[in-house]
């Protein structure tokens, strides 16, 4: 069971006091406190724990300061939604907000290779007015004597660059708990010039004393990506770890099912599974076109399949975009067949608003039929 207090309940109030008490006094029952910081509000909420069957909902929702009980029903029983639409959840880092209903591209350099690439990307994103971006240092690969990513002796140059061109985040992927470390340590001795999203890649997905780090550290949000092998069940109960161990700052990233059924693409297409994860979960849903597709090959409609795929996860609802672009994708040392180049950046946002648009058309008119009837 999950109690939502009133907005801003102050933690000093004796009114927060008396739930306290009577919170603890209920038998084989514990709880504990969840804080939700947004742009203009605090939201807090109390997970209970243990024999909560035969707890009221009339009486629990008459509790001081309680505003909504929620019955849990999914085993992610923090990120889940519970059967509640109206059950909202968003979070604010370095000034951006993410939620259910905001879209955010990040678009940038798969591994980065050197410093005048990461400079050329940035300054490309600038011009076209993005804040956001994807830079792999730790890359994870298939063959052992692949291109692994420079690692942290690429960090500071990365981060410097970032603040000079007025990028708020960086995603990240991390394999290591070590990573994080590294990435904190890059980030102080450049004095914070920007913000990082931790991502736990789809090989990743099922490691759980990763996801345990990832989750027990409070500075930075985490995106992670759908295992490639594993149901949708299964990789959301994989962020659920996550939120378990205190991190609620989670982005769920779609990339493709790994099968040859999706021939002849690099991987199977899963975004009308955007919907799904908003229905079951509270998480802000990323698509990653790149990884799905990989591949620049055009239909006769002139667009690229990865074009056709984005399109696909934002009319569908999708809040996040994570992209592959490179300066020179015949010198990328990881992806660069699949990456797009950054004279396509301008077309391709172009492409996004126009299908962002018909979404927020599709929900408007629902909308409409709803109030009518």
């Amino acid at each position: 069971m999950i109690l939502i207090l009133e907005a801003n309940t102050d933690q000093e109030s004796a009114q927060y006091g008396l739930l306290v008490r009577y919170l603890s006094s209920l038998i084989n029952i514990t709880y504990e406190v969840r804080h939700i910081q947004g742009a203009n509000q605090r939201l807090t909420e109390i997970y209970l724990l243990g024999d909560t069957k035969s707890l009221s909902m009339e009486f629990m929702r008459s509790l001081p300061c309680v505003q909504r009980v929620v019955r849990v029903q999914e085993a992610y029983r923090i990120l889940g939604r519970h059967g509640q639409e109206d059950f909202p959840h968003q979070f604010e880092y370095n000034k951006i907000t993410f939620d259910q209903t905001s879209l955010h591209v990040f678009a940038g350099l798969c591994a980065v290779d050197t410093p005048e690439h990461v400079e050329l990307m940035m300054k490309a994103l600038k011009e076209n007015g993005q804040v956001c971006t994807r830079m792999g240092a730790y890359k994870p690969r298939t063959n052992p004597y692949s291109f692994q990513g420079h690692g942290k002796d690429c960090l500071p140059h990365v981060f410097e660059l970032a603040g000079k061109y007025g990028i708020q985040i960086i995603c990240m992927e991390v394999t290591h708990e070590s990573h994080i470390q590294e990435i904190h340590e890059a980030l102080e001795a450049t004095g914070h010039p920007t913000g990082v999203m931790l991502q736990i890649g789809t090989r990743n997905t099922q490691n759980f004393e990763l996801l345990k780090c990832a989750g027990r550290q409070d500075d930075y949000p985490v995106l992670i990506k759908r295992g490639f092998g594993i149901t949708l069940n299964e990789s959301l109960n994989a962020a659920e770890y996550l939120a378990s161990e205190g991190n609620r700052r989670i982005i769920f990233a779609l990339r493709g099912m790994k099968t040859n059924l999706g021939d002849p693409h690099r991987n199977f297409v899963d975004f009308t599974h955007v919907p799904v994860v908003h229905r079951l979960t509270r998480m802000p849903v990323c698509i990653d076109p790149s990884h799905s597709v990989g591949s620049r090959q055009k239909s006769p409609d002139g667009l690229m399949d990865v074009m056709h795929a984005t399109a696909q996860g934002v009319i569908a609802g999708a809040n996040m975009i994570l992209v592959d672009f490179h300066p020179n994708p015949a010198k990328a040392l990881v992806d660069g067949p699949q990456a797009l180049r950054l004279d396509e950046l301008p077309f391709f946002l172009e492409d996004i608003q126009i299908a962002r648009d018909a979404y927020l058309k599709r929900v408007e008119l629902v909308q409409s039929r709803q109030a009518s009837t």
